[in-house]
């Protein structure tokens, strides 16, 4: 038949993915399969604590951190500077950071 998957390595052909090629021993998957596992590929770094005097203000959510009664996190790439939670939900939630992006 036409329909099917054909893996790029070595031609074989096979009916559904995700699947490991038999003869190659490629692992065959789908761009959606890899789009929605991407973030699992490639985790996001963690933040880290601020290196000066407050008060800062969250880029997230626009909360004013008070520098020595709340826990400010700064991204390592952008250096934006985030509140405890929206933290939390930049990591478990969009695996983005809003920053960077």
């Amino acid at each position: 038949t036409t329909e099917g998957y054909v893996c790029p390595r070595c031609k074989a052909k096979y009916c559904s993915l995700p699947t490991v090629c038999s003869v190659c021993s490629l692992t065959l998957v789908s761009s959606p399969h890899l789009a929605r596992s991407y973030h699992h590929l490639f985790p996001l770094s963690g933040f880290e604590e601020t290196k000066g005097e407050g008060p800062f203000r969250c880029f997230g959510c626009g909360k004013d951190i008070a520098a020595k009664e709340d826990l400010a996190l700064q991204c390592p790439e952008c250096q934006r500077v985030f509140c405890l939670q929206c933290d939390a939900f930049i990591h478990k939630a969009l695996h983005n950071c809003p920053g960077c992006v």
